[in-house]
């Protein structure tokens, strides 16, 4: 890959192409004087793939070896620039698992890991917002379970109670103990789409995939407009093929 063939490359024709451009690139610099106009090329390449996927390029391999040159050839703005996509990216990875522990209902380990992410890449565009969602669900997990007990003392058949105290358990982290309340809610409403949802989510943070597939069915037999349940089957489909 010439630097001109880089130059007339369009970004928006394959990713991959781009990152596997750049990257021949980036090989053949050192970071002496000559390099210079190479590194600008570069850079308006990695900005023109930010313009086009309104993201960086999702390789840290690039960024870091590209700091590295950059930092020798004295380009402290592109070096700056190269640590904060790093970042970005690395934040970007957290805030999906923080997301993601946001809708199995575990706001425990949701607050932590975005916590992480807003406090890695400030300028993240969700990282921030979605920790602000958890911390408040977390704030509020010990007035629901108040209110489900007080529920389920004035009347324990009522599969709603049960539901919500498994619920706010979960949304507190302690997703084992919420399986018998769940259970219980199950156990008096088969057909209660809320109960099985939230329990195949939290099923799912348990890492317990297979338990939590048939109880997503389930609920989109019972309600075939289940977002929870819909979700969570394509959460365990990612999952398991990625494991595998």
């Amino acid at each position: 890959m010439s630097l001109e063939e880089l130059k007339n490359l369009d970004v928006t024709l394959s990713i991959k192409g781009t990152t596997e451009a750049i990257m021949k690139v980036i090989d053949g610099l050192s970071g002496g004087p000559g390099d210079s106009m190479a590194l600008d090329v570069i850079r308006q390449k990695l900005l023109e793939v930010d313009e086009a996927f309104e993201r960086p390029l999702d390789s840290p391999e690039v960024f870091t070896k590209l700091k590295g040159i950059a930092q020798k050839a004295g380009k402290s703005d592109l070096e700056a620039y190269c640590q904060e996509q790093v970042d970005m990216i690395a934040a970007n990875e957290l805030h999906f698992k923080g997301y993601t522990q946001m809708f199995y209902g575990d706001c425990v380990k949701a607050t932590e890991l975005l916590g992480k992410a807003a406090k890695l890449a400030p300028k993240h565009p969700l990282a921030a917002k979605d920790l602000k969602t958890a911390q408040n669900r977390l704030d509020k997990a010990m007035a629901e379970l108040s209110k489900a007990e007080a529920m389920i003392s004035k009347d324990s058949s009522k599969s709603e109670a049960w539901a919500k105290k498994a619920s706010a358990l979960v949304t507190m982290g302690k997703l084992e103990e919420a399986m018998q309340y769940f259970d219980k809610a199950i156990s008096l409403d088969p057909n209660n789409p809320d109960a099985l949802g939230k329990k195949g989510a939290a099923l799912e943070g348990l890492g317990r995939f297979n338990e939590a597939v048939p109880l997503f069915n389930k609920a989109l037999e019972i309600k075939p407009n289940s977002l929870i349940a819909k979700k969570g089957l394509n959460l365990a489909e990612y999952f398991t093929e990625n494991q595998s």
